[in-house]
């Protein structure tokens, strides 16, 4: 079955939620794992002499598709030679333009893309990180101030073709004290409702003092179309069950953010996500981080997007695309929630076997597109989904 009603969806997930189903109960979901004609792969070992691509993004703009990655030269570690690159679809993802390097900073490493599109503008800005030390040296070891993680923007107003110079935003959006700081790596989002309309906002994964058991996460946010940035939210309690990492976020359509994160460490096998809300476009946490057992996840990287109708937010759906199996990085599937993230349910298993990172993006009313790192990273695939 390759496609399904998207009216059919939200009734049969409101029903669902009448019932009082617990979470995660409902078995039922559609395998397009095996359809093997939705597929592409802007991303694979060996091209253009990259060893791995990783930590894949996507957005969408006017008039192109654009799928960024971490072009790791001489491995898959996430630490080393490691450019910012991207792939453009003018044709919603079903065959990809030649690959185009966007930053290189030499031998070190260029990370986390963070894609967001600012629609009245036909505006894209990327966030994205820069380190010349591994992760367990930033956790782990006393460095320089100038050898921090630093983070940097740029824009482009032409569908992805041009890109201005990146602007190094560091001091804007990390604390000094702060040692891992690693944006996203997820789209980030444009505020639609309420008072913060327009405000840009993206999660980032920090640490708070040494040690590999400092996981926190914070939000930044930019009221000006990307062009400055300010620190948020900011989570840094080190006495809850979730050391918060990789963290995902969408707009409710009551105007609150939701917020999904990565558990590094904390919490059981059967909880590794957290999950809280920001009832003030992203200045601050309306409550503490809870550990969440509504989704199968490994500890890993996830995505959330929000669903609807063209201008009928009553229907909207949340996505959520993860891995299924809580100790191993197998088996991704989107799971709907109806409910304002209240309650979960599989809707899509997408991929069977390996499959690690992913992204989500709305390709038009009636199509998902969902990227994701599959065959022990050798591939970051694309498929289309069909939700007419």
């Amino acid at each position: 079955m390759n496609h399904i009603s998207y009216r059919f969806v939200f009734i049969y997930f409101l029903t669902l939620g009448s019932c009082n189903a617990q979470k995660n109960s409902s078995n039922e979901y559609i395998d397009l794992s095996k359809d093997s004609l939705n597929v592409s792969i802007p991303f694979y070992s060996g091209l253009e002499d990259y060893h791995a691509f990783r930590i894949p993004a996507v957005i969408k703009t006017e008039n192109a598709l654009i799928a960024f990655a971490e072009g790791r030269k001489n491995s898959t570690s996430d630490f080393g030679d490691i450019d910012m690159v991207y792939r453009r679809s003018l044709d919603g993802g079903k065959t990809w333009e030649a690959l185009h390097l966007l930053y290189d900073q030499d031998t070190l490493a260029v990370q986390n893309p963070v894609p967001i599109f600012i629609t009245s503008e036909n505006k894209l800005v990327l966030l994205f990180n820069t380190t010349s030390l591994s992760e367990h040296d930033v956790l782990n070891k006393e460095y320089d101030l100038s050898e921090e993680r630093k983070a940097f923007v740029t824009s482009s107003l032409d569908d992805g073709k041009t890109w201005t110079s990146p602007i190094n935003i560091t001091r804007q959006v990390k604390e000094k004290y702060w040692r891992w700081h690693a944006i996203g790596p997820v789209h980030g989002i444009e505020l639609e409702y309420g008072a913060h309309e327009g405000r840009l906002v993206a999660p980032v994964a920090i640490s708070i003092e040494k040690g590999s058991e400092a996981y926190c996460m914070a939000l930044i946010y930019s009221d000006d179309k990307g062009d400055t940035w300010h620190i948020g939210a900011v989570d840094e309690n080190l006495t809850d069950a979730v050391r918060a990492n990789e963290t995902t976020i969408v707009e409710l359509t009551d105007g609150r953010i939701y917020v999904n994160t990565r558990d590094q460490n904390g919490g059981s096998l059967e909880k590794n996500r957290g999950e809280t809300f920001s009832t003030d476009g992203g200045l601050s946490f309306s409550e503490p981080i809870i550990e969440s057992d509504k989704f199968p996840s490994p500890v890993v990287q996830s995505s959330l997007l929000r669903w609807e109708s063209e201008g009928d937010n009553k229907n909207s759906l949340l996505l959520f695309s993860t891995p299924s199996h809580v100790d191993k990085r197998l088996d991704l599937v989107v799971m709907a929630s109806s409910d304002a993230s209240e309650t979960w349910h599989k809707l899509f298993k997408i991929h069977g076997g390996s499959s690690a990172y992913s992204d989500m993006v709305k390709l038009d009313n009636k199509t998902l597109g969902v990227i994701y790192e599959t065959d022990d990273y050798k591939k970051i695939r694309f498929r289309r989904v069909s939700m007419k």
